[in-house]
């Protein structure tokens, strides 16, 4: 809880908000977009918007489709795709049509020329999928929005979250760059402990 009794908690269009600490549970009104958002509890970041409530006790139009729910940019999608197809091309060149001809070290050496645009890519990509649902309403926290892609990808899936955790700060650029040093540190470890051994 902040200072002077409050919680801070993002409403559904990205936006820092502050309320009282005893209206946790209640709704309140966005300064920013008037919509109508319930209270989170102290340690959920994101408001659950209340269906059909916007200024004036009117309904609220849901996102416009293709516009990203309002959270990102679609050029960001667009980075984080190519990253993506340049990652999954490389890393096809590398083990499919150049593999023969190249040596163990020359393999490992390679590894983050495909492995990291990949990982870029997916992280970002994947982010921006659950702050939308975050802002749509589709989920009313990280939590919620992290459960559901279990839900769609299984529970293999919980074991790449740990990055998303930086979602906290409403960034997906900043969650596929948390990724890229989690897994470069994954990485190394492999190349530098497990590699060897096998």
């Amino acid at each position: 809880m902040s200072p002077g009794g409050q919680v801070r908690f993002h409403a559904a269009c990205g936006h820092l908000v502050a309320a009282p600490a005893e209206r946790t549970g209640r709704d309140v009104r966005c300064p920013h977009c008037e919509r109508v958002v319930r209270v989170p509890d102290d340690d959920v970041p994101y408001a659950s918007p209340v269906p059909g409530q916007g200024f004036g006790g009117g309904p609220v139009p849901g996102p416009v489709p293709g516009s990203g729910g309002g959270v990102e940019p679609f050029a960001l999608t667009a980075v984080y795709v190519a990253a993506l197809l340049v990652g999954l091309a490389g890393a096809g060149v590398v083990h499919l049509v150049m593999f023969d001809a190249l040596s163990e070290s020359e393999l490992v050496t390679l590894s983050p020329l495909w492995f990291f645009p990949v990982v870029f890519g997916l992280y970002g990509f994947v982010s921006q999928r659950l702050l939308r649902r975050i802002a749509q309403g589709r989920a009313a926290s990280l939590v919620e929005a992290a459960r559901l892609s279990i839900d769609v990808a299984g529970y293999g899936a919980a074991l790449v979250l740990f990055p998303f955790l930086v979602l906290r700060l409403r960034s997906s650029l900043l969650v596929s760059l948390a990724a890229a040093a989690f897994w470069a540190v994954l990485l190394w470890l492999f190349f530098a402990l497990l590699f060897p051994t096998l």
